[in-house]
């Protein structure tokens, strides 16, 4: 460990789907002060959901100046977790945003996507790299061979930008169009517009991104006509972005050392930096992330590569992650609807009977991921009767988690293999329903950290470790130590199998359902 005098404790933030977080963090990993503010998500018209940037910009230097009040003299570096693939655009001379935030959850390119993965020319190009794959035994055309365009990632919402909002267009033109995932532009705003510039786990997950060769895709630039003039300065996670600026009145400035994606950063927080380390994470949605070490492996459709993160002077440490979209807002939903008073209750509420009676809950809020992938899937209740409870209800939107962990698992496992323990996060980890439900179905044991803010603890290492204040990875094993609590793997009842598959049958009845709809 490197003496930094009195300076010796990290600025953590992490903007999340669901909340905003700052904390301070020492050099062992305890959380000295944490304070959040609920993200507001606008939805001005179906399927589109967005976040105002004046709004979450107020709530971050509100949150930073909360976490700061006691120990500003002391903030030796900062670090940023964030929400990946939610982008905004602004004029790079005069800061004006074009638009609000399009978040990840963002839906107005489905009919887009549809087309383009519908079309000759791509299935033309999936058919030629499967047998170029093959033949040469590339992984990068085995990759390619599933390439699909999917609402979620950035390409073809930046191109409704640039078609629909003709600003962009003549800006971009004009070489004064900045565009910026959440980090890109946080790292501007906080460093007064010196520094545009993201980092190599944020920029893999836009999926304009080469993860091989590191650099923004000429190609998916072209094909999408989104000109690379607009896309930031890609870096090591753990590079200086920047000092916050004295300007914003925070009494206190200090380096940018660390910015990566919230799962990436879950992942470094539970200090998973083994090849072959798997990660759980129930939050606002449900992700599963392997380390692959320094190397990718050819995946299916659901399964894709990142770059998980790339230190200074080290090879890129890459992940491998399937990700289903609606996880904790479904849990959310259940106290949003009035059927429960308070989230802390809904495990009571659920054990309070002894099965679902029937019921299955479906959570689709927007699109469907597993068990089938549909854009246009509803949410939907299945098997409600007279005798149906409230009780009932919760404890089928519980079980829905944990049957679409056990699908995201299974297809992790089939890749490869399953281990002994996994470990899980996210704030739906602290139902031990569901967790139980997880270990049963899956019949794998889970270790849940103490430590709920994996993203945030994940941002603060890596700022630690790019500002000194770690000299390696394993100095922060010896110095951070995570408590884990474990649920043992009970095999799974035939009664908690045969919900599965019925389960399974009520999800296939959703596809297409909002389809349907006028």
């Amino acid at each position: 460990m490197v003496n930094q005098g009195k300076k010796d404790l990290i600025l953590s933030i992490d903007v999340g789907t669901t909340n905003c977080r700052a904390a301070v963090i020492d050099s062992h990993g305890k959380i000295l002060a944490l304070a959040f503010e609920p993200i507001v998500l606008l939805m001005p018209q179906k399927g589109w959901f967005e976040i105002c940037p004046h709004k979450l910009w107020s709530d971050i230097l509100r949150l930073i100046e909360t976490v700061t009040a006691s120990y500003k003299s002391r903030i030796l570096t900062c670090g940023l977790s964030v929400q990946r693939n939610t982008f905004i655009t602004w004029h790079r001379e005069t800061g004006e945003y074009l638009h609000n935030f399009i978040t990840w959850l963002d839906m107005r390119s489905t009919g887009m996507c549809n087309n383009w993965n519908n079309s000759y020319m791509i299935n033309a190009g999936k058919w030629i790299a499967w047998a170029l794959g093959c033949v040469v035994r590339s992984r990068h055309m085995i990759c390619a061979s599933t390439f699909a365009v999917k609402e979620k990632a950035i390409p073809m919402r930046l191109k409704w930008v640039m078609d629909n909002i003709p600003r962009a267009r003549h800006l971009a033109n004009e070489n004064k169009l900045c565009f910026g995932t959440i980090e890109t532009w946080l790292v501007w705003k906080l460093t007064g517009g010196t520094v545009w510039a993201t980092d190599y786990s944020c920029a893999s997950s836009t999926g304009i991104f080469d993860i091989w060769k590191k650099c923004w895709c000429p190609i998916m630039t072209f094909l999408f006509s989104n000109p690379r003039e607009i896309l930031p300065e890609v870096r090591d996670s753990d590079s200086n972005f920047g000092k916050i600026a004295k300007s914003h009145g925070l009494g206190f400035s200090c380096p940018i050392t660390g910015v990566i994606g919230d799962q990436q950063a879950s992942i470094f927080g539970n200090l998973l930096f083994n090849e072959g380390d798997i990660k759980l994470t129930l939050g606002t949605g449900i992700a599963c992330n392997v380390n692959t070490g320094p190397r990718t492996h050819p995946t299916s459709h659901s399964i894709y590569p990142l770059i998980g993160w790339k230190l200074v002077g080290q090879d890129t440490s890459y992940i491998a992650e399937l990700l289903a979209a609606n996880g904790g807002r479904a849990v959310e939903w259940v106290v949003k609807s009035g059927l429960i008073d308070q989230i802390e209750n809904v495990d009571k509420v659920a054990r309070s009977v002894p099965n679902s009676a029937g019921v299955s809950f479906i959570p689709a809020f927007n699109g469907m991921e597993v068990p089938y992938r549909d854009p246009f899937a509803g949410t939907s209740l299945f098997g409600i009767s007279l005798r149906t409870k409230t009780s009932h209800i919760v404890r089928a939107v519980l079980e829905s988690q944990g049957f679409i962990s056990k699908h995201v698992l299974d297809l992790v496992f089939g890749y490869y293999g399953k281990p002994s323990h996994i470990r899980v996060d996210g704030g739906a980890s602290q139902s031990g329903f569901i967790l139980e439900q997880v270990s049963s179905l899956s019949e794998v044991e889970l270790e849940r950290s103490e430590c709920v803010e994996g993203s945030l603890m994940g941002a603060a290492l890596l700022a630690g470790l790019g500002v000194g204040l770690y000299t390696s990875l394993d100095d922060i094993r010896r110095n951070v130590v995570l408590q884990c609590s474990r649920i043992d793997n009970t095999g799974g009842s035939d009664e908690l199998k045969e919900g599965y598959e019925a389960w399974r049958e009520s999800a296939e009845r959703c596809v297409d359902w909002t389809k349907k709809l006028p």
